[in-house]
């Protein structure tokens, strides 16, 4: 009994993110690949249903690789229509899952090709707001949309959300879906969480979009090895960690 507590607990506090939700097998790729083809297929030449239901077929065979939990497609709540619920069964649920999310995350797929719109944004807001749920992830072809800063537009308006309630709402665009051959979709759901929560409390510097919050600190980590207030060990491990936390750094190393 106390062995199978020990185990128990492990899995709830620090269990590798490989265990939260199951990676894509070599064996299984070619069939995950042909999910992407097919959204990728739809959106240049399908109808509107043809893509809705290429990308939510995508988004239920990537939601139910979490482990203990509810996926619900299509699902009917009061008055709305909703893609896909995804509920953590209480007292299995990861640690980040249960201080940080909740167990209820409210899933939507967009069939259109364009950018994440403020209207779209709000919308989910307030479907969170009716549905008590505390995150929302768009599942699209495109990002948020974005002006020349980011507190404009479609990008904007979630992030000013996140700042006047505890609701989040981040994105996956096919090119990340499709790079969940190699990545974990829960460590880049961990990774989107962090980047909004961190960066609209950080002081806003480069604030017309061109470089994302984890390269921005890469250049101020850089600067400060440059300066010698931190040493070239200190910088090659913070860099790890940056990555670790909030994802790849595009810029050159």
């Amino acid at each position: 009994m106390i062995e199978d507590t020990i185990t128990y607990n492990n899995y709830v506090d620090d269990s590798p993110d490989n265990n939260i939700w199951k990676p894509i097998a070599l064996e299984e790729r070619s069939f995950y690949l042909g999910l992407i083809n097919n959204v990728r297929h739809s959106f240049k030449s399908g109808t509107k249903k043809q893509k809705g239901d290429s990308l939510e077929e995508l988004m239920s065979f990537i939601y139910n690789r979490f482990k203990a939990i509810r996926v619900y497609h299509n699902e009917h709540r009061g008055d709305n229509q909703i893609d896909h619920v995804i509920e953590f069964i209480d007292g299995m649920a990861p640690t980040f899952i249960h201080r940080k999310i909740g167990l209820k995350i409210i899933g939507e797929s967009k069939n259109h090709n364009k950018s994440i719109s403020v209207r779209e944004v709000a919308d989910l807001d307030e479907l969170l707001r009716s549905k008590e749920a505390e995150l929302g992830i768009f599942s699209s072809y495109k990002s948020f949309s974005k002006g020349k800063t980011l507190w404009v537009y479609g990008e904007g308006k979630r992030r000013k959300l996140s700042l006047s309630n505890k609701r989040k709402i981040i994105g996956y665009n096919i090119d990340e879906l499709e790079s969940l051959i190699q990545n974990n979709f829960y460590t880049m759901l961990k990774q989107k969480y962090e980047n909004l929560v961190n960066e609209i409390e950080d002081d806003y510097t480069d604030e017309d979009g061109k470089l994302s919050y984890q390269d921005k600190l890469y250049c101020s980590l850089k600067q400060l090895n440059k300066l010698g207030i931190i040493d070239g060990e200190t910088f090659k491990v913070s860099i790890g960690k940056l990555e670790e936390k909030f994802g790849s750094i595009d810029l050159e190393l």
